[in-house]
């Protein structure tokens, strides 16, 4: 009986196996955290005082940037600055502006002035909006310009400092989340 028994529990312990292995949950991959996709930076600028105001779109859509005009800037003036992004591949267009500000504490834009060769003119960019840690953020500035005339690129980079990298002077840090130049006139 003994000899009987044996194919009767391999068979079910084979059964069982196979049972086993199959009910088994295949492991699904969860969700990708997306990554912010930004292909539009809008800079305006309001003087302070007397002048025109001035706002010029930078879109990666395509590729590669392309301005739509350039900032005209008038020497020895200070501007209330405003940076917006959005996302043009959306319908309808998504605005990032609101997910930077709300993770301000993640993200440091930074602002680099370079005249072309000859020029006069000076662009210095000064954050006025911060964090809740008292780091700037950048989304809000002032712009002043120097009293010399001429052309240069205002550099516009926004980095992804997360966790405790942001320190609010290192621009190094953390990933770039979007790195565009756009062209300046300062001229009376």
């Amino acid at each position: 009986m003994n000899k009987l028994l044996r194919p009767y529990l391999a068979f079910l312990l084979m059964g069982s196996l196979l049972a086993f292995t199959s009910c088994k949950d295949d492991e699904e991959p969860g969700p990708e955290d997306e990554q912010e996709v930004i292909t539009a930076v809008t800079l305006s600028l309001t003087p302070t005082g007397k002048g025109q105001d001035t706002e010029a779109t930078i879109s990666t859509l395509t590729g590669s940037p392309v301005q739509n005009a350039p900032l005209t800037l008038r020497p020895g003036t200070e501007y209330t600055a405003v940076v917006t992004m959005t996302d043009e591949s959306k319908n309808p267009v998504a605005d990032m502006t609101a997910e930077i500000q709300n993770e301000r504490d993640e993200h440091l834009l930074v602002y680099t002035f370079t005249p072309e060769a000859g020029s006069d003119a000076t662009v210095v960019v000064t954050i006025t909006d911060m964090d809740q840690n008292n780091l700037p953020v950048g989304l809000e500035s002032t712009v002043t310009t120097g009293a010399g005339i001429g052309n240069g690129k205002l550099r516009v980079l926004l980095k992804h400092q997360p966790g405790n990298i942001k320190t609010g002077t290192n621009t190094t840090n953390g990933e770039t989340d979007i790195d565009v130049s756009f062209n300046v006139i300062v001229a009376n």
